[in-house]
């Protein structure tokens, strides 16, 4: 929905988060490209870890949407070109997929070592993602562009389920078995190891609980959070 509709003032354009950000983007644009939505990671964090000598708080402080992950590398004295450490990132997960699919995984890693927004929502933000509204009518009993409407309107995702006469539990069931779908549509496609996938659902099952009982920003909200000094 357009924020001029809504009388909100346009977001500042100039310090778009990504460089890969066309021009005039909004301050949190993503591409929408399905791994980046829903959280595919070329590599696992675990390999992450070792190669940028890093863990998963300090990858919490860092990503702050402008320092990249390459920037943490050369902070932690990792050297080599980009494309070197996207290579070396992926290269166990190589021999495991198909041809065809060995160069999208290093692009996509290069991507995650550059794009600082990028990385921080592939890793953190487990939530975020269209499939949730698409699929709306299964999870909460309204239609997407109602879901849409009740979000933000800073709806939780439990209070719109019960608009749509879901249960929590049916609530939290179907998104639940949603993820867990997307999850082995990653693997099947050679997107993200089995690995990963196993500890990104860990992610999502602990944080499941908090995601549907906090209400949504509204676009006046998330305005003000984008505008504010990260």
């Amino acid at each position: 929905m357009a924020l001029t509709a809504l009388g909100v003032a346009p977001i500042p354009t100039a310090g778009a988060a990504d460089t890969h950000a066309p021009k005039g983007a909004r301050l949190d644009w993503l591409p929408t490209d399905t791994w980046v939505m829903s959280g595919w990671m070329p590599f696992d964090e675990a390999r992450l870890d070792v190669v940028v000598k890093t863990d998963h708080d300090e990858l919490a402080t860092w990503l702050d949407d402008h320092r990249t992950l390459l920037a943490l590398a050369r902070k932690h004295g990792v050297g080599g070109s980009a494309a070197q450490l996207a290579h070396t990132l992926v290269a166990p997960r190589l021999a495991q997929v198909r041809p065809a699919m060995r160069p999208v995984l290093e692009r996509r890693a290069q991507t995650m070592l550059t794009q600082a927004h990028l990385s921080r929502h592939v890793i953190f933000h487990v939530f975020h993602t269209p499939a949730i509204p698409r699929n709306a009518r299964a999870i909460f009993g309204v239609s997407p562009g109602r879901f849409r409407a009740l979000r933000n309107s800073a709806m939780t995702p439990l209070a719109i389920g019960a608009r749509g006469g879901r249960s929590a539990a049916h609530v939290r069931g179907a998104l639940w078995a949603l993820l867990v779908a997307r999850a082995d549509r990653g693997v099947r496609g050679g997107a993200m190891s089995r690995a990963e996938a196993r500890y990104l659902l860990a992610e999502q099952r602990e944080q499941l609980p908090v995601y549907v009982g906090r209400a949504f920003r509204t676009p006046e909200q998330q305005v003000a959070f984008l505008c504010r000094v990260h």
